[in-house]
């Protein structure tokens, strides 16, 4: 496939199980389980690991996107609720990399599932054979001339990005401030289901199995509010993603200006000659030849650059269809959980309240 995205069946990759490291310093590790084309792999990994391998993905492959990564907290990383966070995060993390064969088989990430040594490389020749790399991974992207249709795509997106992102800030809080009223009111609910009822009936002699028996429906769910945390982070790596783009573009038109300024430097230089200054350090021809070898420096790093943009242009087009897919089923998987929620406490009350009714007639009777 042209993004290098891998069929899923391929790869399988799970986080789970945490545990507390209690040796010298108390951290958390997560395991992770798979298979890839290498094979299986087990291993374990706290989050500075973790936080390090997508530091060196995102220093390797610039413009590219790389899956978000929980912030990090100043305290409270030992908390359970800071774990559950970090667990379901770093599970969407591996399984996202796991979609695009150029980052699943980097050694990088490797190097992380299998424990191996990590190489290393010279930065400098990798930054000046980046765009070959590039281009060799993704052809039909470099190809691709860039139209105003995937302009137009990139810029709503990142518009719909911007405006979307204090839209679920806003409803993370008000989500966290809803879950802990429910939670309290549900702690307040078994407290007087639990204990003060049963007393009540003790004292007044009345008997009402159910009453005791029934358990109060849970509706105090973390998992919503952590896939709108989820998307939160994706949303600010498409954020720098997209304005590393529009950076991209401003140093392909000063290059662009500069290219412009020395051929017209040439061509005076052709025309009328060398000014007094420069008449007195060196000759027509040498400055001519000097000039000309700028220019190529010029056309080359332009060429280079243009070609980039349009390969990220695309490819980023293309990383956007997919992640909306993602988006969308992550979406959809939060309201099917949500609507299974509701619907099962619903029923439970209905099914209680029915049943209470039905034994206090009986009882008047």
């Amino acid at each position: 496939m042209q993004n290098n995205i891998i069929e899923q069946n391929k790869i399988v990759v799970t986080v789970k199980d945490p545990t507390i490291n209690q040796n010298h310093e108390e951290f958390v590790m997560y395991n992770i389980e798979g298979q890839d084309n290498a094979g299986d792999f087990q291993i374990q990994h706290r989050f500075s690991e973790f936080y390090q391998l997508r530091s060196l993905l995102a220093q390797k492959w610039q413009y590219c996107y790389i899956p978000a990564l929980p912030p990090k907290v100043v305290q409270g990383n030992l908390s359970l609720k800071v774990i559950y966070q970090r667990l379901m995060m770093f599970d969407h993390f591996m399984k996202q990399l796991s979609n695009f064969s150029f980052l699943w088989y980097s050694h990088e990430v490797q190097a992380f599932l299998r424990q191996l040594q990590l190489r290393k490389s010279n930065s400098n020749e990798w930054q000046e054979n980046y765009a070959n790399l590039l281009i060799s991974i993704f052809p039909d992207f470099a190809e691709n001339v860039i139209d105003q249709e995937v302009e137009t795509k990139i810029n709503q997106f990142f518009l719909f990005i911007q405006n979307a992102t204090p839209i679920l800030q806003n409803y993370k809080a008000i989500m966290k401030n809803k879950l802990t009223i429910s939670k309290q009111h549900h702690e307040q609910i078994n407290i007087f289901q639990t204990f003060f009822i049963p007393e009540y009936e003790k004292i007044l002699e009345i008997n009402v199995e159910k009453t005791r028996s029934r358990q109060t429906s849970k509706i105090f769910q973390e998992d919503q509010s952590n896939c709108i945390k989820i998307e939160l982070n994706e949303f600010q790596v498409l954020i720098e993603l997209i304005q590393k783009r529009e950076q991209l573009k401003l140093q392909i038109q000063t290059l662009n200006e500069q290219l412009q300024k020395k051929v017209k430097y040439v061509s005076e230089i052709q025309n009328n000659g060398l000014n007094i200054i420069k008449q007195l350090v060196t000759t027509k021809e040498d400055e001519i030849e000097k000039a000309f070898l700028n220019l190529k420096q010029l056309e080359k790093e332009l060429t280079i650059q243009v070609s980039l943009f349009s390969l990220i242009t695309n490819k980023l087009a293309s990383d956007i269809q997919f992640l909306k897919k993602v988006f969308s089923e992550n979406y959809y998987q939060v309201v099917k959980q949500m609507s299974k929620l509701f619907k099962q406490n619903a029923q439970k009350n209905i099914s209680f309240y029915q049943n209470l009714l039905l034994e206090i007639e009986q009882l008047e009777l």
